[in-house]
């Protein structure tokens, strides 16, 4: 630790830190402009110039490190006219329009850090900027970011952000003395040079000289509520901009949050852009019923017109038309999807729908439609069926990353990003294996391209090479794991020629390859959506496991198995029971134990035999077995099971949408119930990681509509009422106030999230499950000491 004063205060600091994080440390305030914590320090803007004793000229803090016994000054009158000089030099080659303005009056103490420093030194904006503009205004085609280089200070933060959080390098600095400038590549437009639009250098922008084009003259939100994208499975944390604009409270921006646990300040193009659906004209606002079920006559082929109708209406005749399908053909005749886009609370209520009210272990996620493989690939060979590190973890402490069969950069851009900044600041090895091109490549230290669906072969390939040459943890599969004598019997078959045929992945290629993930541990294994296609690659998931098992790569730090979901809750989707085979916290309902405490804590028989799973219900409608269907937040249509949805769908006898826009599936329901968007309700989420976040409300429900969890609960107290039915059992009430009653009953049955609550979650704790208790803080790293399954299976695949 070294020891120094700043401004009369003793403290005592690591090596290698800066005079400015030292000052942070002590609750000192420096001013700053070109300094960001994210960034390399520039030491370009002077603004943070302090008197060190014994220098004959003020230092800049942000890039100055702490010596011992070193005397620091922050302020002083000869530091005030310095720093106010430097505004007023910087304010010459500064001007602004006046577009950006706040609720009618112009506030520059609000509009950016420049304008907040000018104010606080006395500077009078309007008087010492430059009186007309020098460079066009709006003068990018971006169709997100507005840029008005007459706002520009050359602070270079633009240029960082780019290079160093998104890895992009779309800014650079061009030209020479007074014509010097940011340039985006080589003096052409963001998109020409390579920009992915995710607002990097907006977020980190001092001036405003780089700002969000939907929002840029709607002025400053009354208001900011803390959320949860709603995009892909990584669970960034955002801010939601309110503001009331007369016609009632609207989202008007999006920002990222510093704090934020997963992303930091850094947000991708829809996480920071695309919240316009949540005011988008095509809401469902109100409940709409089909013609023929107002008038009792037969369905018409085409199911006929709508008619928009009053909740009543609506949820009778859902109740009736589930609860008859019920008692003329059984359980089985229904089924449920839930959603990867509603909350924990939602996807458990849909859980008990199903098998308490219903009867039925027809229930399933609608992202399993097209992506099942990571639950049925990892609960046999690990017991559980989740990503194993953080992305923390792996970002910060993998030697060498494998992903395999991911599109990182587009479907997860946020993590994506942080691969690349491995690469890019620690110099971590980056394998990549795809069917195509992915933009990942391009930071790969070696790069595979196989054929679609060979990726178990490739696999298999790999571990041949490693056992061939020895290069397994013998120590850890000794002490740690189950198989392996029958699995090395099937590897040493395997004909690397034949491999190198069937994926078209050259040997020399797979040695290389194989060569770095074993010499640089531990390696963090990803995949995406090409190898969780459901069914085909199961295997594919399986020898993953295998692979990671054979290098000790499973409970260490830096290592793992990393399944990405396609969507913001698909884990929490089949974590909360929004599985055929297993209740909430992968509990099995063919297993005796389990099986007994729902029914007692439901109040009622339970079925035990695993039912549908969501292309099972397709089949099953489109054969007739299936007559029945309510489906929560979920579009069922996509381009792999357009087909076989349409069928499935023409021919099931009645179909119960409940979701906040209408959408291709939507055409062959009977009754569209209006749900809301993430905004307008409170539950929790659960990333990729396993980590559970709170989203709260920021604005009321649009129109009509209501939340999932509301509209569950109330069919269920309908179709139990409707049966002349009454469980009594500790949890088989339908009587909830809040989502957070909710998640006190999953945590009552779900050992994995006994300690989750929303008080918890509110005060700020970071809960990645399993979380046993209220005490407990959760688990980061999985399999540390031991796998749910006793010792972690080696299963050989073909």
């Amino acid at each position: 630790m070294i020891s120094l004063t700043i401004n009369g205060q003793t403290l005592e600091v690591k090596e290698n830190t800066t005079v400015l994080q030292a000052a942070e440390q002590a609750g000192i305030v420096i001013p700053t402009l070109c300094h960001h914590k994210d960034l390399t320090p520039y030491g370009g803007c002077r603004l943070c110039s302090v008197d060190i004793q014994g220098m004959r000229l003020p230092a800049t803090a942000c890039t100055m490190l702490v010596s011992p016994g070193m005397v620091v000054q922050t302020e002083s009158p000869a530091l005030t006219r310095y720093r106010k000089t430097i505004l007023e030099l910087l304010l010459v080659r500064f001007y602004d329009a006046g577009y950006k303005k706040t609720n009618g009056a112009l506030k520059p103490e609000l509009d950016s850090q420049f304008a907040y420093w000018v104010n606080y030194y006395g500077i009078d904006m309007k008087k010492a900027m430059a009186h007309e503009p020098f460079r066009q205004i709006d003068s990018d085609p971006n169709p997100y970011i507005w840029v008005d280089k007459n706002k520009c200070i050359m602070c270079t933060r633009c240029v960082r952000a780019c290079a160093e959080v998104q890895g992009r390098f779309v800014w650079t600095q061009a030209y020479r003395g007074y014509d010097l400038r940011i340039v985006a590549g080589a003096d052409s437009s963001m998109l020409q040079s390579r920009c992915e639009s995710c607002g990097a250098c907006v977020a980190h922008c001092p001036t405003g000289a780089l700002d969000n084009r939907m929002s840029v003259k709607l002025g400053h939100p009354d208001r900011t509520v803390t959320a949860i994208c709603p995009y892909c499975g990584v669970g960034c944390q955002l801010y939601l901009n309110i503001k009331n604009d007369g016609m009632g409270e609207r989202v008007i921006s999006v920002d990222s949050n510093a704090k934020a646990p997963v992303n930091g300040d850094h947000l991708c193009l829809k996480g920071r852009y695309g919240y316009d659906f949540i005011h988008s004209e095509n809401r469902l606002r109100r409940p709409r019923v089909r013609k023929y079920l107002l008038e009792g006559t037969p369905r018409p082929a085409n199911r006929g017109p709508w008619v928009e109708a009053d909740w009543e209406t609506a949820l009778n005749i859902v109740a009736k038309k589930l609860a008859s399908t019920r008692e003329r053909h059984g359980g089985e005749s229904v089924g449920l999807l839930t959603s990867a886009k509603s909350f924990n609370e939602e996807n458990y209520l849909m859980n008990k729908l199903a098998r308490q009210v219903m009867g039925t272990n027809n229930i399933d996620c609608g992202a399993h439609m097209i992506r099942g493989s990571i639950v049925d690939g990892l609960i046999g060979s690990l017991g559980l069926a989740a990503m194993s590190n953080s992305m923390d973890d792996i970002a910060n402490n993998a030697r060498s990353i494998l992903v395999i069969g991911s599109n990182i950069t587009e479907n997860h851009p946020v993590f994506g990003t942080r691969i690349r900044q491995a690469v890019l600041r620690r110099k971590a090895k980056l394998i990549t294996a795809s069917p195509i091109f992915y933009n990942i490549e391009e930071y790969a230290t070696l790069a595979m391209r196989y054929k679609r669906g060979s990726e178990s072969a490739l696999l298999n390939g790999l571990m041949k090479i490693i056992l061939d040459n020895g290069w397994m943890d013998s120590k850890f599969i000794q002490e740690r794991t189950q198989g392996f004598d029958e699995l090395k019997a099937a590897i040493e078959k395997v004909d690397l020629a034949h491999v190198s045929q069937a994926t078209r992945v050259p040997v020399e290629k797979m040695k290389q390859a194989a060569q770095v993930i074993a010499a640089n541990r531990p390696c963090s294994v990803v995949w995406g959506a090409d190898i969780s296609h459901q069914g085909a690659n199961a295997d594919a998931v399986r020898n993953l496991a295998n692979l990671q098992l054979m290098l000790g790569n499973l409970g260490v730090s830096g290592g793992g198995l990393a399944p990405l979901r396609s969507q913001n809750n698909s884990q929490g989707a089949f974590d909360m029971g929004g599985l055929p085979a297993y209740y909430s916290g992968y509990q099995p309902v063919a297993e005796k134990q389990s099986h007994k405490k729902f029914e007692t804590a439901w109040g009622t028989e339970l079925p035990s035999r695993p039912g549908l799973s969501a292309p099972e219900m397709m089949y099953a409608a489109e054969q007739g077995a299936l007559k029945a269907l309510f489906v929560i937040g979920g579009n069922l249509w996509s381009d792999e099971t357009g087909m076989l949805t349409r069928h499935a769908l023409e021919n099931c006898e009645f179909v119960a949408v409940c979701d906040v826009m209408a959408s291709e599936g939507s055409h062959y329901a009977d009754v569209l119930l209006p749900g809301v968007s993430f905004a307008e309700k409170s539950g929790t989420y659960t990333n990729t990681e396993r980590r559970i976040q709170l989203v709260r409300k920021a604005i009321e429900p649009q129109g009509e509509a209501r939340p999932g969890w509301q509209v569950i609960s109330d069919l269920a107290r309908r179709i139990l009422t409707l049966s002349g039915r009454a469980p009594d059992g500790s949890y088989a009430a339908w009587m909830y106030a809040t989502a957070g009653e909710i998640m006190k009953e999953i945590a009552a049955l779900t050992p994995i999230y006994a300690g989750v609550s929303h008080e918890r979650l509110e005060r700020g704790d970071v809960l990645m499950w399993p979380v046993y208790s209220y005490a407990d803080s959760g688990s980061p790293i999985l399999f540390g000491t031991t796998f749910p399954v006793g010792k972690g299976k080696f299963v050989a695949v073909g």
